[in-house]
This record gives C-alpha cells, sequence and structure tokens, in this order.
C-alpha cells in the first residue's frame, strides 16, 4: 500500500489563542523539510492561519506519524494536551481541507481570506519540495473546489469576514465620531476601517510601506515609531499586522480615555494584559469566535457540506486508483460508473413518482449486483483461452472469498 494522506491540528474549536501561537512557533521554526524529517512524513504542508495551525502529511505509516507530532507538540507546547488535538486520515482528510478551504470550518462561515492562506501554502510547499506526488495535487483541488463551492453558493462577500464582527463590537461601544488608529495594511483592516465610515481626518494608519492600498490613501499615515504616541489620542484601535512581540501594551493605551482595541492579529499584536485595564475594552480573535457562536447558523451549511464530500469523495477515488495497478483502476472505473448510472436513473424515477421510492431503491441493487457480475460470469462460461472452466471458478472464487463453497460443490458432483 502507498502512501496515505493525514491532518493533525489544533483550531479556535479547540484551543485558545495562547497555546495556537505557541504551536505555530514551534511548527513554523522547523519548517516543513525539519518536520517530516522529524515525524517521518514523505509530505508536509504547513497551513498555519489566524484561527488553526494545521499540518497536512503524505506517509506510509499514518498512525505513526500522527503519534509523532502529537508527541512532539505536547512536548514543546505548554498546555496542550492530548485532546485538544485532532487529526482525520485518508478521504476525511480531505474533506477537512476542502470545508476550511470553502471557509465553512472559520470563526466567520464563508469568510474569504482562508483560500488565499489555503493557496499560498500549497505553493509554498511546493516550491521547498515537501509536497509532491499526493500533497500537491490535494492543494491545488482545494483551491479549485473552495472557488467552485464559493461562486455556486455566492460565499465570501465583505460581509463574511472577521472585519464584520470587528465592525459589531466597535460600533456597540464607541463614542459617534471616534479617533481611529490602525496598525497593518492587509484586507481585514481595510474592510473594517471602511466599515466605520468615519470621517478620513480621524483615520491614522501606521504602516510601513510607503505605498499603501488605494483604499488607505485617504487617510493620514505614519510609521511604526509613531504607534505608542497616536494609540494615546485615538478611541478606537484595530491592529491586525505580522509581529513577533505585541507592539502595544498596557504603558500605551493606559490612562483614562475609553477605548476599543480590536486585535485581528496572529500572533496577537496586542499584549493581553491590555485586558486588565480599566479603561480599555479589547477584543482578540477568541473574543470574536464567542461573538460568532451568537450568530444564527448559515441555512446553507448542510448543502454545502455534502458539496464538499461529494468533492472529497471524487478526489479520493483519484487516490485510490493511482495506489493501484492500471488494470485494477479500470475496474474500479467500471465499477464507479456502473453505480453512477444507476444511480442517477433511480433518482429520476423517484422524482418522477416518490410513492415508488421503495421498488426503485430494491431495483437499484438488483440491477447494480446484475452488471456487475455480468462479466465475471461471462469469464467463466467462456470456452476460450488457456484457462479451463474449472480453473476459472477457482480464480473467482478466490477473488471473491468463497473458494470453499465451489470446492463443495465440485465434490458433489463426484
Amino acid at each position: 500500500m502507498g502512501s496515505d494522506i493525514l491532518v493533525a491540528g489544533i483550531s479556535y474549536r479547540t484551543t485558545p489563542i495562547e497555546v495556537r501561537e505557541a504551536a505555530a512557533r514551534f511548527l513554523t521554526q522547523r519548517g516543513t523539510s525539519e518536520l517530516a524529517e522529524q515525524v517521518g512524513a514523505d509530505e508536509v504542508v504547513l497551513l498555519s492561519t489566524c484561527n488553526r495551525l494545521e499540518a497536512y502529511m503524505a506517509a506510509r505509516s499514518p498512525e505513526s506519524v500522527a503519534l509523532s507530532l502529537k508527541e512532539a507538540l505536547m512536548r514543546n507546547v505548554e498546555g496542550l494536551t492530548e485532546d485538544k488535538l485532532y487529526n482525520f486520515r485518508g478521504r476525511e482528510a480531505v474533506s477537512h481541507l476542502f470545508k476550511v478551504a470553502v471557509g465553512a470550518d472559520s470563526i466567520v462561515f464563508g469568510e474569504p481570506q482562508i483560500l488565499a492562506q489555503v493557496r499560498a501554502a500549497g505553493v509554498s510547499s511546493r516550491k521547498s519540495g515537501t509536497s509532491k506526488r499526493l500533497l500537491s495535487p490535494l492543494f491545488d483541488r482545494a483551491s479549485n473546489v473552495g472557488r467552485r463551492v464559493r461562486s455556486r453558493f455566492s460565499l465570501g462577500s465583505e460581509e463574511d469576514s472577521l472585519s464584520d464582527l470587528a465592525l459589531e463590537a466597535i460600533s456597540k461601544r464607541a463614542r459617534k465620531h471616534p479617533k481611529v488608529l490602525v496598525v497593518g495594511t492587509g484586507k481585514m483592516v481595510q474592510l473594517a476601517v471602511g466599515k466605520l465610515k468615519v470621517k478620513p481626518r480621524n483615520v491614522v494608519v501606521a504602516s510601513r510601506r510607503k505605498d499603501l492600498p488605494r483604499r488607505l490613501t485617504p487617510y493620514r499615515t505614519v510609521g511604526y515609531d509613531q504607534i505608542s504616541k497616536e494609540a494615546a489620542m485615538s478611541d478606537v484601535v484595530i491592529s491586525a499586522t505580522t509581529t513577533d512581540v505585541p507592539i502595544l501594551d498596557g504603558k500605551s493605551l493606559g490612562g483614562s480615555r475609553r477605548r476599543i482595541v480590536v486585535d485581528l492579529g496572529m500572533p496577537r499584536n496586542i499584549s493581553p494584559q491590555v485586558r486588565s485595564l480599566k479603561n480599555v475594552t479589547l477584543f482578540d480573535l477568541d473574543d470574536l469566535a464567542s461573538m460568532a457562536k451568537k450568530r444564527k447558523s448559515d441555512p446553507r451549511a448542510g448543502e454545502i457540506e455534502a458539496a464538499v464530500s461529494a468533492e472529497a469523495a471524487q478526489f479520493y477515488s483519484w487516490i485510490i486508483q493511482t495506489r493501484l495497478s492500471s488494470t485494477l483502476a479500470d475496474v474500479y472505473t467500471l465499477a464507479n460508473g456502473i453505480r453512477v448510472e444507476e444511480t442517477e436513473a433511480a433518482l429520476r424515477k423517484i422524482a418522477a413518482d416518490q410513492s415508488r421510492a421503495p421498488q426503485v431503491v430494491e431495483e437499484l441493487g438488483r440491477r447494480i449486483v446484475s452488471k456487475m457480475m455480468a462479466r465475471p460470469a461471462s469469464f467463466a462460461r467462456s470456452g476460450n483461452g488457456s484457462v479451463n472452466e474449472e480453473e476459472k471458478l477457482a480464480l473467482l472464487g478466490e477473488v471473491f472469498g468463497v473458494n470453499e463453497p465451489v470446492e463443495r460443490n465440485n465434490q458433489d458432483r463426484d
């Protein structure tokens, strides 16, 4: 048997943000090549986002690899226990990645940023040489599935994002016409500040870039060395930038001024100690996730999951075929073709007359069995070739595991 696909990871559903930060540091510092060697995987792709950290792997001994990764994480990440880690194998692993790409496993259902992150993870691992025969096509397919399903169900609008939750958190608490400090220039903060609908003169953007994205050009820009000064004069702070250490702490945000601070960063941009300040209300990614739980579930969720599962089944069927010889792959294709043809015919009959559903299902089973057995029966009865009838029956008995009944019948005829 060849390699199989598995995924092991943690997300906002299973661990608090500080544990995800520590796990991300541990894995990203090693990189995919070192990780693959350490756990014994043939291929590795790391998917690290605001809400999850997952290692997708291809290995000949999936159970052993999953155990090695689990043990390494628990040894090196404080607060991470076995029950916080999840892992999926085979078709379930494929289905999980497709759900992630669609946005069906995000804090905000259908959020648009994750698809680009999935695509980037696949490209990065391909360049580093750690995704090859299985994971490279898997991540390509995940990107395609994500795009198709999003288009089909109209997912991924600007309302389907963390910025919408950030706006909700701010609008309920901030005073009218607030002074706003935005740290970073990414899509998330662009959406958030755009939705606030504040006057441009009340917004300051802190950035390392000289050329701002078009959405941020109406606002005044300062360098990172001015962040603390601007934060002291702001009513609202929105931050989503890449940093190894917090860029704002209690000293920067202290004082009597009432502030709403939204930290969209991973790792966090704002020191968690800020939460203890009386005049500051801090929202990090876990706080936004708690807000999202109070929202109504998307009525399309079941239909979307079914579409993702169908895509995963089709892709994993291809993986199975690549493990087999070309002859067995052809047999599998034939059998699957019979299943699809007869199932579609049965569904059409049921749609025309639902009262006949039990009869149609019974007939479906008989027709599939009949078509599947037609070729073996013809093979056994044919007089052509160098294999005689008795040998053919023995061969079929071996294939279907019924050799003993065949031998007893032959003895009875004697």
